[in-house]
């Protein structure tokens, strides 16, 4: 984790595995905690990574041969999480879009319902998901 000009950034590669998901949690609640996110935003916050992280393992690791990356950038305002994986991806058009029925297909909108800012950044063969919260902002 490096400090400069009041910007934290941090950078992790994941691999196929679940206590890699359960370090990158760790990871943005620590940058969260240390940068004044409430408690609550904290949960929110982990919640996010954790569902981020499992949909770039079900959707860009159809083999089960996965690797991605996660990234953090807090600053004076806000905490921007990143993940980068091979594939495609499409984000729902809306937050008021209808939940689909089933145990499956809602990830995306709870991300939205719960950063303020949520867009996708293809590049090549990479698609990345980049979502913002400010703090102290409800939803």
């Amino acid at each position: 984790m490096s400090e400069a000009s009041g910007e934290i950034h941090t950078e992790l590669l994941i691999m196929h595995n679940s206590d890699d998901i359960v370090k990158a949690m760790d990871i943005t609640r620590s940058l969260a905690e240390l940068t004044g996110f409430s408690e609550h935003d904290c949960v929110l916050l982990q919640l996010v990574t954790e569902e981020a992280c499992m949909n770039a393992f079900e959707h860009g690791c159809p083999m089960g041969n996965c690797e991605f990356r996660i990234s953090w950038t807090v600053d004076a305002d806000a905490m921007e999480i990143t993940v980068c994986q091979s594939g495609e991806f499409e984000l729902q058009p809306n937050r008021e879009a209808p939940l689909k029925g089933g145990s499956r297909g809602r990830g995306l909108i709870l991300i939205q319902s719960i950063m303020d800012e949520t867009r996708l950044i293809p590049t090549g063969i990479y698609v990345s998901l980049v979502m913002r919260k400010g703090r102290g902002h409800a939803h």
